[in-house]
């Protein structure tokens, strides 16, 4: 374990290379070659960001303590990054077995929030 890692956060477009991805591992492959997808260099970790998500969050572990019963890690987010030329993307959310919801219609409601 390194101790650190990034979160891609990938838009609706991108749905068949997250499925491909997941699908594929091996020390010999190179997801980002194979599946064309282009590294951005992080700031704060080791990992590289996906320049195709439309947001990446550098990643430090803080708790690593219920990993082996829950398969559970703790992180502290250093940095987020987004891609301001995606607007409103829509996001993919995996529920298991190749099914996935996308994000839905836009609400808005009153708020005293600005």
């Amino acid at each position: 374990m390194t101790g650190e890692c990034v979160i891609a956060i990938p838009a609706r477009k991108l749905a068949t290379k997250v499925v491909a991805v997941g699908n594929s591992s091996g020390p010999d492959l190179d997801k980002f070659a194979t599946f064309r997808l282009t590294k951005l260099r992080a700031v704060h970790v080791k990992p590289p960001l996906i320049a195709e998500c439309f947001a990446n969050l550098e990643c430090r572990v803080t708790d690593g303590r219920l990993v082996n019963k829950y398969n559970l890690f703790i992180l502290e987010v250093l940095k987020a990054w987004i891609d301001p030329a995606q607007t409103n993307p829509k996001t993919i959310h995996h529920r298991g077995y190749g099914t996935f919801v996308v994000d839905g219609q836009t609400i808005k409601l009153k708020s005293r929030m600005r």
